[in-house]
């Protein structure tokens, strides 16, 4: 007898060992199957969400003025060399919604690893925090980072709203993509990667007020542009949008997307309308 029963404890170990060496092999194709589809996912424009008929992806692509990448920088050692004083009170073409909505609370997660030493990890925290603090008071959107950390630095549906840098398409500085609701706008899923074949670099305002580094991109810069996404901010490419957040394409040496312009405000308030 027991020894029947100690045979039967072996099969359901082994069982269980076999089951989940399975489940673990399911999860990983179903996470390469996710990539693929989000990696297809890499043009401007709407999308569907495999096996959500009821949702969309919405993917932005910020392009770079100037086209292709120049060689990754190191870490500055100078103080920034270019100075742009930009009025913004005096840009006030109306940026407009493209239909989604965030809740009133929303968390993000960090790829602390994938950060360029130019920019370095321990800025990220900062950059992140000041870039949606422009967007928190008109669109009363409380935005909060996790504490879990992640090594992910590609798009998919999975609610970890990660910000990091990594692989996405040829000719943009970063990538935002942005899952939804089809019927209501509310958003579920948004995550913003940053093209690591651009060279990247930091300015801090509190310190360089209006001035950046002319031979690489600004991260705080190109963040803000991002984020504006993420509570559901077009993008323009007139002339009439150059000075704004939301226009579409970013350049070396630029800060002026750090602040908001009036037609920016506008539209923030357009889509959060029942903010004071």
């Amino acid at each position: 007898m027991k020894k029947i029963i100690a045979m039967a404890m072996v099969l359901v170990v082994l069982f269980s060992g076999f089951a989940l060496v399975q489940a673990k092999q399911d999860q990983s194709k179903n996470d390469k199957k996710i990539d693929k589809e989000y990696k297809i996912h890499e043009e401007n424009g709407i999308h569907d969400v495999p096996g959500h008929p009821n949702m969309k992806v919405k993917v932005f692509v910020h392009k770079a003025k100037g086209g292709k990448p120049g060689k990754p920088t190191p870490t500055p050692t100078k103080e920034p060399d270019v100075c742009e004083l930009s009025d913004e009170n005096s840009s006030s073409a109306f940026v407009g919604p493209m239909g989604t909505i965030l809740p009133a609370n929303w968390e993000y997660t960090l790829n602390l690893n994938s950060v360029p030493s130019s920019v370095g990890s321990e800025n990220l925290k900062t950059i992140v925090e000041r870039a949606f603090s422009v967007f928190s008071e008109d669109s009363g959107v409380n935005f909060t980072r996790t504490k879990n950390k992640t090594t992910l630095n590609r798009a998919r549906y999975d609610g970890k709203n990660i910000i990091a840098w990594g692989a996405t398409s040829a000719g943009a500085l970063a990538t935002t993509y942005t899952t939804y609701y089809v019927s209501s706008g509310e958003v579920v899923d948004v995550d913003t990667i940053m093209n690591n074949q651009y060279p990247w670099s930091w300015a801090d305002q509190a310190e360089y007020s209006g001035c950046a580094y002319s031979d690489s991109y600004d991260a705080q810069n190109i963040m803000t542009h991002e984020f504006g996404h993420w509570l559901g901010l077009e993008d323009f490419y007139t002339e009439d949008f150059v000075n704004h957040t939301m226009y579409g394409y970013g350049a070396p040496g630029e800060v002026k997307k750090d602040t908001l312009t009036l037609g920016d405000i506008a539209g923030i308030k357009a889509i959060y309308p029942n903010v004071p």
